[in-house]
């Protein structure tokens, strides 16, 4: 059984996290990323959190639907995806998001800062697109 008010509230938790990162005062450039090494570690860790959530939402679903057993946390967004869950084109970049979360985590031959600094200025908005895409999956579910 799929527990709406434990999605909800990760979803929240997402958007707070990514809302964090942007109501923080941005420092100048690249440059400025990544020789701050406290605001760089604060970007990470929020982000490290907000798909930690994302994970969480997707292994609920997938029990919750009784689908596959995912292979990784990266492949847990192809199982709910397949289901109707996520759309097609989304479904590669929460994987990386996956991904990118085990080389925070892992840290197996450093963290590219360029990598994190694109994320930070570019790629905010996919925390948002997961929110949106698993509450319009959830309200489909609920009006069945």
């Amino acid at each position: 059984m799929i527990d709406k008010r434990l999605i909800e509230k990760k979803l929240r938790r997402i958007e707070t996290f990514v809302k964090e990162i942007e109501s923080e005062e941005v420092p100048t450039g690249y440059p400025g990323f990544s020789e701050n090494l406290v605001f760089k570690r604060f970007v990470e860790r929020n982000m490290e959190l907000a798909v930690e959530q994302m994970i969480d939402i997707c292994r609920h679903l997938v029990s919750g639907l009784d689908l596959d057993e995912p292979e990784s946390y990266a492949d847990c967004f192809a199982v709910i995806g397949r289901a109707g869950v996520l759309p097609d084109s989304a479904v590669e970049t929460f994987k990386s998001m996956a991904r990118f979360r085990n080389l925070l985590i892992h840290m197996y031959d450093g963290v590219d800062d360029t990598i994190t600094y694109g994320i930070y200025k570019n790629r905010l908005e996919d925390f948002y697109l997961f929110a949106e895409e698993v509450r319009k999956y959830m309200r489909r579910v609920e009006s069945e």
